[in-house]
């Protein structure tokens, strides 16, 4: 996929972009299935209301005896982390048209995954916002760089990711983000600087160089990028009866990559998850984790065997039709 010139000059100007149809609906539709019976308890949404909409206060209840990291995945907790081990949501990943986008707004094609997570609210248990419109505004950057923000915001900043599986309409709690931000840090950075590579502002009425906040609506099948950089809030429900969900995943350069990594936990590159995503993904998302392309001299009949028993059940054909050429 092959992102226009004014789409780039969007994301330069803006921060944020939202790209429509990477994802067809044969792709996204499973993978919002998965996601909701993981944030539901084996439920689907449709479901989990019917058993929950007349007792919520039960339901709060036991939202808040969630572990809080789990609640990002949803009510009911499950499977946060990349890789999830819900195949229809770790999949999602190998799309060459996601991946294109990312190495764009990048400008590299050697870039890198440093972190995947569901990101899941609904709203009979929502709480996931500040109580004032003013309030929680911050960058994410802290995230996965102990950097703090840079002036050359395209060379050392990272890119977030929210691969949009349903309609997220305006009483849908989409995201609030300030539209140029990215590059207004520095007037704001000595006054609000968190810690490391993170900031956060106490009062956005406080900073009038910024422009009013605007939602991140989106339809289903399209990616929502955004600037680690880019000042942003979550808002609350207008509709009650509505849920947003996405599958985020953060990209970064190649040549960031002493500097990008999660501060949040992952699994281990021994678990079921991994080793399973691994043995049936493709060359390129292998790429995204680390791996070298085919074609790299790192690809021997020795090494080969040892993936192989590293990874059960991994085609590595790629691998070893590119040491013959």
């Amino acid at each position: 996929m092959q992102l226009t010139d004014e789409q780039l000059a969007t994301w330069r100007r803006d921060g944020s972009i939202v790209v429509p149809n990477v994802f067809p609906p044969e792709s996204f539709a499973p993978a919002l299935e998965a996601v909701e019976r993981n944030a539901y308890g084996g439920l689907t949404y449709t479901e989990y209301r019917t058993k929950w909409e007349e007792n919520p206060t039960e339901i709060q209840q036991l939202y808040e005896k969630t572990p809080p990291m789990q609640r990002l995945a949803g009510p009911m907790g499950g499977a946060v982390h990349f890789p999830t081990g819900l195949p229809a949501v770790d999949k999602l990943l190998e799309n060459d048209d996601y991946i294109d986008c990312a190495c764009q707004l990048l400008r590299t094609d050697e870039i890198r995954l440093g972190y995947g997570q569901i990101f899941f609210r609904e709203g009979l248990t929502d709480t996931r916002y500040s109580e004032n419109s003013w309030e929680g505004y911050h960058i994410d950057n802290g995230t996965n760089s102990q950097l703090p923000p840079h002036p050359d915001w395209e060379r050392y900043s990272y890119l977030l990711s929210g691969i949009i599986l349903h309609d997220i309409d305006e009483d849908g709690a989409p995201m609030l983000v300030c539209r140029g931000s990215h590059k207004q840090l520095a007037s704001l950075y000595d006054r609000h600087g968190g810690s490391a590579g993170g900031m956060g502002l106490s009062d956005l009425r406080e900073c009038d160089e910024l422009a009013e906040p605007t939602p991140v609506t989106a339809k289903a099948g399209s990616v929502a990028f955004r600037s680690s950089y880019l000042i942003h809030a979550a808002q609350p429900f207008i509709n009650k009866h509505r849920q947003r969900g996405w599958m985020g995943f953060h990209f970064h350069r190649a040549d960031n990559a002493d500097w990008c990594h999660t501060t949040r936990p992952v699994p281990g590159w021994t678990t079921p998850e991994f080793v399973g995503f691994v043995a049936d993904s493709t060359p390129r998302a292998r790429h995204l984790l680390g791996w070298p392309n085919p074609g790299d001299a790192y690809y021997t009949e020795e090494s080969l065997q040892r993936l192989t028993n590293a990874y059960p059940g991994i085609d590595l054909t790629p691998y070893r039709n590119a040491m013959a050429v």
